[in-house]
């Protein structure tokens, strides 16, 4: 018999995957467990990170895998969450998964997360099967994939090339593609290329065929593979990713449910398909050629080989000081001289393909006027805008072109006047670049209609929006820190008023000050007891020990006759010890003392009597005010640590 999963609303599921960004533990899954359950989880919950096995070595791949564990309950179960897009590299400006996004997704030349996320999965269900075996576990291990955006498209691929879950759940993922597919699988590649009669060699031959029939054969060969109601997507209709999936290449398997983030908006599919399929495939074959340089070399390495750009080297030249400048001008102007070398054979193959989207340009503009999101004079105006930018990219090439065919003359200069020189170069270059600047933002001003779509589109892509729109029914939203928050209204003099209560911050807080309120407790009973043994007990042990050495002397007398002192040997014969009797008086303790300890104990009962009388009303007043909601009502009952 199948278990009942552990995660087992699209809810709770979404709210693990948002704090997955952040670092997930144990106590953080507890918390959210019983806050959309009003239950206690499973009694064994154990974390791991992608980032405890790099090894040193960083493959842009980030996720989690949490087991969860309980005999009595007869729970086994693994979540492996692939981890999202985000959108730049940690301290830097450049873009992180979105690369792989481009290369590994959209060209399909690209396994960089794809290889890691599949090692890291079978690394940590090795380490679980070991756990099971040493725990003699009898319920078998049950293995759930979930993950947002391009964590949602490693997860479908897991799935689709090696069957590694039982159930998939994904959030506004980015759909496998057929591209991507025949790089990675190669059952799949050898039965496209026997199918469709292509050179065995040729990858980029795949971009020619018919997209729809490769689109069918795609979707037709997984489906008899891998069992297509394994994968259930959730996807917001506003969703950017959704608006590009009706690209040539993306195939779609599995049952989709939908949420809709904004009923003031709808998509941004229809302005998207308006790209001829030609052009979608002149950009696919563009980037196919840069795949290998992304797999070795990373995004820096690819800029490099798009443009001629050296990116290392120019942020290097950032920490340089102006006497840096003059010293290593002789060097500097050489590099610039190869680096612009390089750049007159690459850049007009880059500005090749980015003309492609300013051909369609007009009738971009047109669809945004069409969707009521310009007017016709803003359509026109960002039109003559865009026309003034392309003038001034040309006279700044052809500035950068005279630098390069003068770097000799630049060289003979020397000093002061080479600096002079460049001085007056980099003036020009200032004028021209603050007027595509002050252009830009014109073209900003008109855009703002469209910008509020594209940000509208983004933002239903966000796990948080995703989040705020399944919980709107029960009348909650959550925070970006994953805080349950319960929205409500009262009746005030002025009206009904809307109020906003953070439901984890408030059991937090309580359950923060039982745990003090405990730990004063515990200390105050150590402190008793030290009180005890160091004082009462030691002062009644040395009375004890004072009692028996007198009943010792009164019964033993000739035991102390050295007390008498030193006589002869014949004086001893007289003088004997016969007889001792004590007159004792033993005071009691000084009443000082205990008096002391006493009244410091009674004033820390006293103040955590406070404490707990204070805490004891926070759960009151929220047991009160949810006395209709048993759920929330018992998450003060509940620990989380």
């Amino acid at each position: 018999m199948p278990q009942k999963l552990v995660l087992d609303t699209d809810l709770l599921r979404a709210r693990i995957m948002a704090l997955e960004y952040d670092h997930l533990t144990e106590a953080e899954i507890r918390r959210i467990y019983m806050e959309e359950t009003g239950k206690e989880p499973p009694d064994y919950i154990k974390v791991y990170h992608s980032d405890d096995f790099k090894k040193g070595r960083d493959f842009g791949f980030d996720g989690t895998i949490v087991h969860f564990y309980d005999e009595k309950q007869g729970i086994n179960q693994k979540y492996t969450i692939t981890r999202g897009s985000e959108e730049h590299e940690n301290d830097t400006w450049k873009p992180h998964d979105w690369a792989y996004n481009m290369f590994g997704i959209l060209a399909g030349q690209s396994d960089r997360q794809y290889r890691y996320a599949l090692r890291f999965d079978k690394i940590v269900t090795k380490k679980i099967q070991e756990e099971l075996k040493r725990k003699r576990a009898t319920i078998p291990l049950e293995t759930i994939g979930m993950g947002h955006s391009l964590g949602g498209n490693l997860s479908q691929m897991l799935q689709l090339i090696e069957k590694r879950f039982d159930h998939v759940y994904v959030i506004n993922d980015a759909p496998p593609s057929v591209y991507q597919l025949s790089y990675l699988d190669e059952d799949f590649s050898y039965d496209l290329v026997e199918t469709f009669n292509l050179k065995d060699k040729d990858f980029n031959a795949i971009y020619s065929l018919p997209p729809a029939e490769l689109k069918a054969f795609a979707e037709e060969y997984y489906k008899k593979h891998v069992d297509e109601h394994s994968i259930h997507h959730l996807t917001a209709e506003e969703d950017l990713l959704y608006a590009v999936s009706g690209v040539r290449g993306f195939i779609d398997i599995g049952s989709r449910d939908w949420i809709d983030t904004n009923d003031q908006f709808t998509s941004l599919k229809g302005l998207i398909e308006k790209i001829p399929d030609q052009d979608v495939k002149a950009i696919q074959l563009y980037f196919s050629q840069y795949a290998d340089v992304y797999n070795e070399k990373g995004l820096d390495g690819v800029v490099q080989a798009m443009t001629g750009v050296d990116l290392e080297w120019i942020e290097s030249l950032t920490q340089y000081d102006v006497g840096d400048y003059v010293w290593n001008m002789p060097d500097i102007v050489e590099k610039v001289s190869d680096m612009f070398k390089d750049m007159r054979e690459k850049i007009p193959e880059l500005l090749k393909h980015i003309k492609i989207l300013q051909r369609h340009k007009e009738a971009i503009l047109q669809a945004f006027v069409d969707s009521g999101f310009l007017t016709m004079e803003q359509k026109e105006a960002i039109s003559q805008e865009v026309k003034h930018i392309e003038q001034d990219v040309k006279k700044l090439d052809q500035i950068l072109s005279d630098v390069r065919n003068n770097a000799v003359w630049f060289m003979a200069l020397g000093g002061l006047s080479s600096g002079i020189a460049l001085f007056v170069v980099f003036k020009q270059i200032k004028h021209y670049v603050t007027d595509i600047l002050a252009r830009l933002q014109t073209i900003n001003r008109h855009m703002a209609d469209v910008r509020e779509a594209a940000v509208t589109s983004v933002d239903a892509h966000s796990l948080h929006k995703v989040i705020n729109t399944l919980a709107r029914a029960k009348g909650r939203e959550y925070d970006k820190q994953g805080n349950m928050i319960l929205v409500g209204w009262i009746e005030t003099e002025k009206g009904t008023k809307k109020i906003r209560l953070n439901i984890s911050s408030a059991v937090r807080l309580y359950q923060k000050g039982l745990r003090i309120t405990e730990e004063k407790e515990a200390v105050l009973r150590q402190i008793k007891w030290l009180y005890i043994q160091e004082y009462v007990e030691d002062f009644e042990g040395r009375k004890r020990q004072l009692i028996r050495k007198i009943e010792d002397m009164e019964q033993n007398p000739s035991a102390y006759q050295h007390l008498l002192g030193s006589f002869s040997y014949d004086a001893q014969q007289v003088y004997v010890l016969r007889r001792i009797d004590v007159h004792e008086s033993i005071p009691t303790m000084d009443p000082s003392i205990p008096d002391a300890f006493e009244g410091m104990f009674a004033s820390y009962e006293q103040e955590i009597a406070k404490g707990r009388e204070l805490i004891a009303n926070i759960k009151q007043a929220f047991e009160q005010f949810f006395e209709k909601d048993k759920q929330l009502a018992n998450l003060f009952d509940l620990r989380y640590e």
